[in-house]
């Protein structure tokens, strides 16, 4: 049996098709099945049911797939740290960050960070906060930047950054316009524009906001884009919500103002990695970064900035 053999296992599994899997892996399609033959005529199983055209995994093949994730993520950690110290070997880091609530990240990791370590190769994923959370517990995502949980999950380290309010986003021609703060009552009967259902942390913070209150809010229209949604907030079809650390320039689009809610809808953004988890030399580094940056230019630093894992 050869790693590589496990390595195409993976991959076809988790693609259910050998085309797919091929293409992911930067090799022919016989190459894979060839080698999938070769690892059933040796196990002397079948690994996957074939019938009907499908893909899905026999119980053998089930087994094998809980030893072989097991495997290639300890190979992935000898390959991190025997070579961490090699600086002329670029790691590779993976980090999530969710597209609305932390879109103000995306320079500071993309840019600042990435040309500062040219070699260190940071692999940005746009992940939405819970599948973050989900993906980090699962030890699928090294790092991720994250909205803070009501109830803290203990399987997670939290690095706390910054704290910002949620704010009502609404055409300046809109009445609500004109109002220093805004009740969730006010909101009752408004059309209400949202990035793609449940996907997104103000809509769970919202729908558990409203239901508080015994109060019904009307969710028009939900987008895949959310520049969309400032755009048509801009024209005054609707109204949204935003946070300071969306993306500045859409917040600054012509016809938009922001206006404060009544209770302020405090939120708390930092970066998340598992707990009691082996970080590559590569993360740490990043970690630093992110912390020495923040220090830098905010005022009001997070004391647990200065608790950035050690090299």
């Amino acid at each position: 049996m050869e790693l590589r053999q496990l390595e195409y296992f993976e991959a076809v599994q988790r693609n259910k098709n050998f085309t797919h899997a091929a293409a992911e892996l930067h090799v022919t399609q016989p190459t894979v099945t060839t080698a999938i033959k070769n690892l059933e005529k040796e196990l002397g199983v079948s690994l996957f049911d074939r019938e009907g055209g499908g893909m899905e995994l026999t119980p053998a093949g089930e087994e094998l797939l809980i030893r072989t994730q097991i495997i290639l993520k300890n190979v992935k950690k000898i390959y991190d740290r025997v070579g961490e110290e090699n600086s002329y070997r670029k790691q590779e880091v993976t980090i999530g960050i969710p597209p609305i609530s932390c879109a103000r990240m995306y320079p500071l990791v993309m840019g600042n960070f990435a040309h500062s370590h040219p070699n260190i190769d940071v692999q940005v994923q746009d992940c939405c906060n819970h599948i973050n959370i989900t993906r980090i517990l699962q030890d699928d995502l090294e790092i991720g930047f994250i909205i803070l949980p009501d109830m803290p999950n203990p399987g997670l380290e939290f690095l706390p950054l910054e704290k910002g309010n949620l704010m009502v986003l609404l055409s300046e021609d809109h009445p609500l316009a004109k109002k220093e703060a805004i009740s969730f009552q006010d909101l009752a009967h408004e059309d209400i524009l949202m990035y793609e259902k449940g996907t997104s942390y103000v809509e769970v913070r919202l729908e558990r906001e409203f239901a508080a209150r015994n109060i019904t809010w009307n969710i028009q229209h939900y987008f895949s884009n959310f520049s969309t949604i400032y755009d048509l907030v801009s024209q005054n079809f609707g109204i949204s919500f935003t946070m300071p650390t969306t993306s500045p320039i859409l917040s600054e689009l012509p016809g938009l103002v922001t206006v404060p809610f009544e209770e302020p809808m405090e939120y708390e953004i930092g970066l998340a990695w598992g707990k009691n988890k082996y970080l590559s030399s590569g993360c740490r580094e990043l970690i630093r970064f992110i912390c020495s940056y923040y220090e830098k230019n905010y005022e009001e630093k997070p004391a647990s900035v200065i608790r950035a894992p050690k090299g």
